[in-house]
């Protein structure tokens, strides 16, 4: 403590977004932000910068509500061929989950669902598959009106 200011050593000494760069690259599985925040003053702009290059991923943990930034390996870089992509965008999936319970069976997988099952089910009980809307209700005149001493709310029930 130093007239009336507390001081704090950041855990890293880093210069800027290169040192930066190479302290996330040692840590492959990941670092916390919360680690490199107070490292240099500019820590928050050199991670984002470093994102938009494509060099970190920044992944926020929804859990825990922190933000862990891993290492982008240059070498990893895998470059797909268009053809396989258009393979890939060219594949018609069936749009009824009973078509793909049925493909699944027929490769002898088992699906996770049973949707004819379940649609027999809510047949039999008269369940229908999309809920009715709700209808609206509006404001009469023999509504109680709770904010009365707001009149130009009301206006529209005079007329």
């Amino acid at each position: 403590m130093m007239g009336g200011v507390s001081l704090t050593r950041s855990k890293y000494d880093l210069k800027g977004k290169d040192q930066l760069l190479s302290l996330i690259r040692k840590y492959p599985e990941g670092l916390q932000v919360v680690e490199v925040k107070d490292s240099y003053t500019s820590d928050l702009e050199g991670l984002q910068a470093l994102k938009a290059a494509g060099q970190v991923w920044l992944l926020s943990n929804m859990d825990s509500q922190e933000d862990i930034v891993y290492p982008n390996d240059p070498k990893v870089m895998i470059k797909v061929d268009d053809d396989l992509k258009q393979l890939f965008r060219g594949i018609e999936l069936p749009r009824d989950m009973v078509d793909i319970e049925k493909e699944l069976q027929k490769n002898g997988m088992k699906p996770a669902t049973n949707t004819a099952r379940r649609r027999a089910m809510a047949q039999v009980h008269g369940i229908t598959s999309k809920p009715k809307p709700k209808k609206k209700r509006e404001i009469t005149k023999r509504t109680k009106l709770t904010n009365a001493h707001l009149p130009e709310l009301f206006q529209h029930l005079n007329t």
